[in-house]
């Protein structure tokens, strides 16, 4: 966390920086210059400005919330080998990885370990004045030209291999009548890292990849399943041990009325791994998502309501039985387990009979945005496309993530599509097909020129030259990269390279070479950098 003040205002931004030294008394003792008197609330040594005293009440109430958020992930912490025995039991787990397990779990839940804790409450201007002035706290500077303080904290810890054992805090304020505002915000930071919500996430993903190194799924629509069943299983295992009012704090997230309108719209059977899925920063594709963790996890609770737990053991004990492992092998050993039609079910999540239907309404409602030329609807509709490929690692699939990265970038939002194509090279690179990370390369240099940046592609061009040294939409990558740096004779070699490979004098790798050869030297700029 950072808190940097000016004359005009505050900005708080999240900065949580781990240092490994130990707190030095000398520190401490700084605080001193400041006459803070002192109070203990809850173990704990406050420091505080004399006018704030009124306040404390206020600060009380606020820490002893915030304790008890700790106190949840403690209390799950010393019970950690028992959770993830029940886990495994669950899952029908024989030969479990409980170092890998309970390093995931412990991951989570001790990002915070602190044993103590002392605060400072002081206001800004009194802190500031003190820093203009000449003095010094911990973690403080103060930059005279522009006026402006920054606060960096420092959680320290003590022992050579512990987790943070003394955190040494500065409540800030701005003034006795935003008392509480300030310090409510404080602690919301605060509790991010060690709140109910991590030990939500924690049992949820060594649930989620316990299942899945389990049943290892051999294609991209298992989503509704292992999501559907780790918050499923994480409820029963709140529920017996950290009792039934966090268990439905946990599944207050999943509660279905919240997606109602969406329910036609989020094809269940469809809803492919995270590997697979693109990022959007779309409010729409966002809700979507909520809506299919909502419907997953209703899914789940309802079979094991009906069947009991133990169907989970045997879903995934039948689907060990099949050859190859996919979404339909999945589908169908449900069928077997629990006599639940779930393709009937999935019915009720989607407003096409067929793959084929669904792939003809998305294409059409493509169409019509593309006349209007609507690229949020247009990106909307693909993504679903996309979904609905017989295979994602396709030429077909390939085609989708790069349009959907543009669409992306022509949205504004130009970091998303970068990572949806960097991650759709790194899928195609994972088949183990040198000619399907060749391609998916091919496809982020079109990306990026699309973009008006062959900068972008740089370090992808490097890594396709080195195994194919002659490959023209690389060397176009590197030409332009030279050329807009201003080394324009580096630029020019290539542009030779590239005409006497390209025989298409209307390629556009053909064109930009004779682009190259025709600028002036007197044109480039000697100190661009790259």
């Amino acid at each position: 966390m950072k808190l940097i003040m000016t004359k005009q205002k505050v900005f708080l931004f999240v900065l949580i920086l781990v240092s490994t030294c130990r707190l030095f008394a000398e520190e401490q003792k700084v605080w001193e210059q400041l006459n803070l008197s002192s109070t203990s609330i809850a173990g704990t040594t406050i420091y505080y400005e004399k006018s704030l005293e009124p306040k404390l009440p206020v600060f009380e109430r606020k820490y002893k919330e915030f304790l008890a958020e700790k106190e949840k992930v403690k209390n799950i912490e010393t019970k950690k080998k028992q959770i993830i025995a029940e886990i495994n039991t669950i899952l029908g787990i024989t030969e479990p990885d409980i170092d890998k397990q309970e390093k995931l779990l412990t991951g989570f839940l001790v990002a915070f370990s602190i044993e103590k804790m002392t605060f400072y409450i002081v206001l800004q201007e009194t802190t500031k004045y003190f820093l203009s002035s000449g003095g010094r706290l911990p973690n403080f500077t103060y930059d005279k030209d522009s006026d402006t303080i920054t606060y960096d904290p420092e959680f320290k810890t003590t022992g050579k291999d512990g987790p943070v054992k003394n955190l040494d805090f500065t409540f800030l304020v701005a003034s006795e009548e935003t008392f509480e505002k300030n310090i409510d915000l404080i602690f919301q930071i605060l509790q991010k890292p060690l709140g109910s919500a991590n030990l939500f996430i924690a049992i949820h993903e060594v649930v989620e990849s316990s299942l899945l190194n389990r049943a290892k799924p051999t294609d991209s629509y298992w989503r509704w399943f292992s999501d559907g069943f780790a918050n499923a299983i994480t409820f029963e295992i709140l529920k017996k041990y950290a009792g039934i009012e966090i268990a439905d704090e946990f599944a207050k997230a999943y509660y279905i009325n919240a997606y109602k309108g969406l329910e036609k719209e989020i094809n269940l059977r469809y809803w492919m791994g995270l590997n697979f899925c693109i990022k959007t920063p779309l409010e729409y594709e966002n809700n979507l998502s909520l809506a299919r963790y909502a419907y997953a996890t209703q899914e789940a609770q309802r079979l094991i309501e009906q069947n009991g737990i133990e169907c989970v053991r045997k879903i995934i004990d039948k689907i060990l039985t099949k050859k190859t492992r996919t979404a339909q092998d999945m589908l169908q050993a449900v069928n077997e387990v629990t006599g639940e039609n779930m393709q009937q079910r999935f019915d009720h999540y989607q407003t096409f009979e067929t793959r084929e239907d669904g792939m003809a309404q998305y294409g059409s409602l493509f169409n019509t945005a593309l006349e209007k030329k609507d690229y949020e609807q247009m990106l909307v509709n693909l993504l679903r496309t996309l979904e609905l490929q017989e295979s994602q690692l396709s030429p077909t699939g390939l085609r989708c993530y790069r349009e959907i990265s543009l669409l992306l970038f022509k949205l504004g939002h130009e970091q998303a599509g970068d990572e949806a194509m960097h991650n759709c090279v790194e899928l195609f690179k994972n088949t183990g097909m040198p000619i399907a990370h060749e391609a998916a390369m091919e496809a982020f240099i079109i990306y990026a020129f699309n973009c008006k940046n062959a900068t972008k592609a740089r370090e992808i061009a490097e890594e396709l030259l080195k195994s194919k040294p002659n490959h023209l939409l690389a060397l176009t990558v590197q030409m332009v990269v030279h050329a807009e740096a201003g080394r324009l004779s580096e630029a020019k070699q290539i542009a030779k390279k590239v005409i006497n490979l390209d025989k298409n004098e209307q390629s556009p790798s053909y064109r930009t070479a004779t682009q190259i050869l025709a600028t002036n030297a007197d044109q480039q700029d000697p100190d661009k950098e790259p």
